[in-house]
């Protein structure tokens, strides 16, 4: 299975919780079974202790009494056995259990602290034998004509059942741990697998899906909630791709269609003028006439070239503080002499100061573009107002004229590349200024709108943000 599956990667996540809350879970079981068997041996330890201790302090060592405490047996299913040890302090075994292993010597036993109080010591021993002991040191007589002497009391517990119990339980958790680890791994991917379904079909049906089919679309109905959104997402995306391939489609037929005049004519006016001996003055006429389609040629590719830098998303803008009033001063004296040569009056309305943040040079050229439109098609005696004002959103810049109008059924259609509306706004132009005026708004996060009508003149409105961050 590839390594960075998703389905092995949830089912390794789903075995490893699994084992971390089965053996959380068994081990908390273990250590409760463990710590319970240790304290009632501990308590039987020390009662036993207590036991011989109180009947010592009365009765001599070789009573009835304390032989029976001696010797008393469990039950034969009990889990474990109780010895006793009586020794004098030269050494002698005064009083045993019988069965006691020989092999639990004086250094097993561990004397009490330093309050009194009997310390318990876990012993192993050959052949895996465990017991749990305890020592207490006492006075005591022999017999009941025997002054008292010092003594030793040994207490051992066999504890060798309760550790093959507990030996067999880890081994019998350690099976069923691994066992619900595996389970847990095969069901974990099988439900991965599964639940992963969709969105393998979901990659089918994106791998089906070439420049010819970007009309298709996912199937989002019968998708789960969680892949919804990545589903909306994609169609989304095959919905901007479609667009932006019919763009690009429509581009480079525009291209085709507006090169296609300037080269024809190039072509034919030099053909014509090779076809035979002609005067030099007719030479240099065809000659001027190639030099003015190059030209036309030149900027169109230059235009579309800018056209196409305004139209990326993260072209760099130079910021700067603008006083819009200004700017449209500024553009109002360029542009003063063409206006009188074409009988044109161009006003300013903008009170000053009224700041924006824009690119200075693509902010003028693309007021620029819209007086020179406005200009182009205003009859002498017109007028071409420029104005700015603050507005909830922003700046609105408005370039109105009372020139000639637009249709309304190319108003929609007005800022297209290459686009001209030739009942009204078609003077031999390259159908690409609105274009980029378009852009140039668009690019600093603001839209541009037009509003004209037949002999009315139109208005051209510049929707500009306050403020805006460079890409």
């Amino acid at each position: 299975m590839p390594p960075r599956s998703l389905a092995v990667r949830m089912a390794v996540a789903f075995a490893f919780t699994l084992a971390l809350i089965l053996l959380a879970a068994s081990s908390w079981v273990y250590w409760g079974l463990s710590a319970r068997m240790m304290q009632e041996d501990r308590e039987s330890v020390l009662r036993k202790l207590d036991t011989v201790a109180a009947l010592l302090q009365n009765l001599p060592v070789h009573s009835d009494a304390l032989r029976q405490e001696a010797y008393v047996k469990l039950p034969r299913d009990a889990p474990r056995d109780l010895f006793v040890r009586l020794r004098s302090a030269s050494g002698a075994v005064l009083l045993q259990t019988p069965g006691f292993n020989p092999d639990l010597t004086a250094a097993d036993f561990e004397p009490p602290d330093a309050r009194g109080s009997p310390q318990l010591h876990k012993v192993h021993l050959r052949h895996d034998l465990h017991y749990l002991t305890a020592m207490l040191p006492l006075t005591a007589s022999a017999t009941a004509a025997a002054a008292p002497e010092a003594m030793r009391l040994d207490v051992a517990l066999n504890r060798t059942a309760e550790s093959r119990i507990l030996a067999d339980y880890r081994v019998r958790l350690t099976v069923v741990l691994l066992a619900a680890i595996i389970t847990a791994a095969a069901a974990g991917y099988a439900i991965a697998w599964r639940g992963l379904r969709p969105l393998r079909h979901m990659a089918d049906a994106a791998r089906d899906i070439g420049a010819q089919d970007l009309h298709r679309r996912l199937d989002t109905h019968l998708l789960p909630d969680e892949l919804q959104t990545l589903g909306l997402a994609f169609n989304a995306t095959l919905q901007r791709l479609e667009e932006s391939f019919g763009r690009i489609s429509q581009f480079s037929a525009d291209i085709a269609h507006e090169l296609r005049t300037p080269l024809t004519n190039l072509w034919g006016g030099l053909e014509v003028a090779l076809g035979r001996p002609r005067e030099p003055a007719q030479y240099r006429e065809a000659l001027e006439s190639a030099v003015e389609e190059c030209a036309r040629l030149s900027q169109m590719i230059q235009t579309l070239l800018f056209l196409a830098q305004t139209e990326h998303p993260h072209a760099e803008l130079r910021l700067d503080r603008l006083d819009v009033a200004h700017e449209l001063r500024v553009l109002a004296e360029f542009y003063e002499v063409t206006a009188a040569e074409a009988g044109v009056r161009l006003d300013v309305h903008a009170a000053s100061p009224l700041f924006l943040q824009a690119d200075r040079m693509l902010l003028q050229r693309a007021v620029a573009n819209l007086i020179g439109n406005a200009l182009a098609h205003t009859p002498r005696g017109g007028t071409v107002t420029l104005s700015a004002r603050l507005q909830d959103s922003g700046v609105r810049i408005e370039v109105v004229d009372t020139g000639c109008g637009i249709a309304a059924e190319h108003l929609p259609y007005l800022f297209d590349r290459f686009y001209r509306a030739d009942a009204a706004r078609s003077r031999g132009g390259l159908g690409l200024g609105l274009a980029l005026v378009r852009n140039i708004v668009r690019l600093h996060g603001g839209e541009v709108s037009v509003e004209s009508r037949l002999g009315q003149g139109t208005r051209m409105m510049l929707d500009w943000p306050l403020h805006c961050s460079a890409g």
